[in-house]
């Protein structure tokens, strides 16, 4: 039986939830540049910088007939033609069962969907789970990043023929 993943838009009525994940200290340890959990102002702060070329979406988990909210995917950058991903599942108990992957995988189809020609994202080199996660999608090493960060690439094939 596979996965049944969904991606919708957040609203502010995820907010709780998304800070909730975000201030786990497994969680955040993955991130860049978070060492302590959230404020709600950090957090509020976060959300409101987000604009027209950001999208966020909840990672929705079907089992049985339930949606269970279970992640972040963010979407970053639209107004650039290699947007920058990213993603965390904040429900700990559900890593390593391929939810990433393939929240990853519909975030791919909604890129390619949408005109664009690659995408990119930058890891921590320490967060060894997210350099699978990219690697195994397709992404491949390429140009600079932050003091230890790791930036990836992939490029959509669908578009390059346009």
């Amino acid at each position: 039986m596979g996965l049944s993943i969904i991606l919708r838009l957040a609203t502010e009525s995820d907010l709780p939830l998304m800070m909730a994940w975000r201030s786990s200290p497994v969680v955040f340890a993955g991130f860049y540049s978070q060492t302590k959990p959230l404020t709600w102002q950090e957090h509020l702060g976060w959300w409101k910088s987000r604009n027209r070329d950001w999208r966020c979406f909840i990672i929705e988990l079907l089992e049985g007939d339930i949606l269970r909210p279970v992640g972040v995917l963010n979407i970053g950058q639209l107004e650039s033609w290699t947007p920058e991903l990213g993603l965390y599942l904040g429900e700990t108990s559900l890593w390593g069962r391929g939810i990433g992957a393939e929240a990853l995988n519909l975030a791919l189809l909604w890129l390619e969907n949408n005109g664009y020609q690659a995408t990119h994202t930058t890891i921590p080199k320490s967060n060894k789970r997210a350099m699978r996660l990219f690697s195994s999608a397709g992404f491949e090493k390429t140009g600079k990043a932050r003091v230890g960060e790791i930036r990836v690439e992939r490029i959509l094939f669908k578009n390059l023929t346009r």
